[in-house]
């Protein structure tokens, strides 16, 4: 991988995927809704870094604008997937408004074919995992979810871009993320903005959701993307995580712990016994990448307590 084209790249993923990119060398085409300025395209994406003001419903005339840009993608291009759009955040909006991204997502395949790119990375959720097991009948407990057109729309995604991914005859590798963290719990989720509360000593409330997550390091997420470039092997569906899952209340009782043991620089979250995590099975993205995620959940003290 000499070149990467990334869309969604404005968002929490894309962002640290092209930083860490552009930073070991790759040149990166950074694709997005937003209009940067040149030093906002630098300090978001990194010196060097080419911006792309272009929406994803204008994702087929990709190939017009580059061309427009005199950039070439090379014979090392991979193309990686990160945008999705809800109605006024990620997850929300009607069915018809979510899965409208999957047929982005496939145009967006077909546009990577187009420009001689060798492999496109797409990237999902775990709740899309949720929804098909409830779907398939592989599990008993009953579906309950805030997410479920998001869900639907992004397991829509993953099959008409497989199909299109054949037709085309192009590699493609999918992806899914639990709960992706930056270290200093920017880009305002629920989980960030609560985690933030705590260490501020803020009170909370405390979530009755028995689901399991994971939560993982935005940096970890960057270089697994990165190796996942390199050497993903075409039809894989990797789970970028630790392998480490919890509910959201035994995560954050755990950073409470942490939060005031604050001499401790060895401290750590430790997952819970007798978890089914067959969900967050990473064993496969081991093997065929050699990534292991390293960032300790202290390491988001060490990020907040930096002056």
């Amino acid at each position: 991988m000499k070149k990467a084209i990334i869309t969604g790249a404005t968002g929490l993923v894309g962002m640290a995927v092209a930083r860490h990119l552009t930073s070991i060398g790759i040149e990166v085409l950074s694709l997005g809704r937003q209009n940067l300025s040149s030093e906002d395209i630098s300090r978001s994406f990194g010196l060097g870094s080419r911006y792309l003001q272009l929406a994803m419903a204008e994702i087929a005339l990709l190939a017009e604008h580059i061309e427009l840009m005199e950039w070439s993608p090379g014979d090392e291009c991979v193309f990686f997937n990160f945008a999705w759009q809800g109605r006024h955040k990620l997850t929300d909006g009607t069915f018809k408004e979510q899965l409208t991204n999957a047929v982005y997502s496939t145009e967006a395949l077909r546009t990577a074919k187009k420009l001689g790119c060798i492999k496109f990375i797409n990237a999902g959720t775990l709740e899309e995992t949720v929804v098909e097991q409830f779907l398939l009948g592989k599990t008993d407990d009953p579906f309950q979810s805030t997410q479920t057109n998001y869900a639907l729309a992004k397991l829509a995604s993953r099959d008409m871009c497989k199909m299109v991914a054949f037709l085309e005859k192009i590699d493609y590798v999918h992806t899914r993320l639990s709960v992706p963290l930056a270290p200093d719990l920017t880009k305002g989720s629920y989980v960030a903005t609560t985690l933030k509360k705590i260490s501020e000593g803020v009170p909370y409330d405390r979530p009755k959701n028995m689901q399991l997550f994971d939560i993982i390091l935005i940096d970890d997420v960057a270089r697994a993307f990165y190796l996942i470039g390199l050497s993903g092997k075409n039809k894989a569906d990797y789970f970028i995580g630790t392998s480490r899952p919890a509910t959201l209340a035994q995560y954050f009782e755990a950073f409470e712990s942490l939060v005031n043991i604050r001499g401790s620089e060895n401290a750590d979250f430790v997952t819970p016994k007798n978890l089914n995590t067959v969900n967050f099975e990473t064993e496969t993205l081991h093997r065929d990448t050699g990534f292991i995620a390293t960032a300790l959940f202290q390491n988001l003290l060490k990020a907040l307590r930096r002056p």
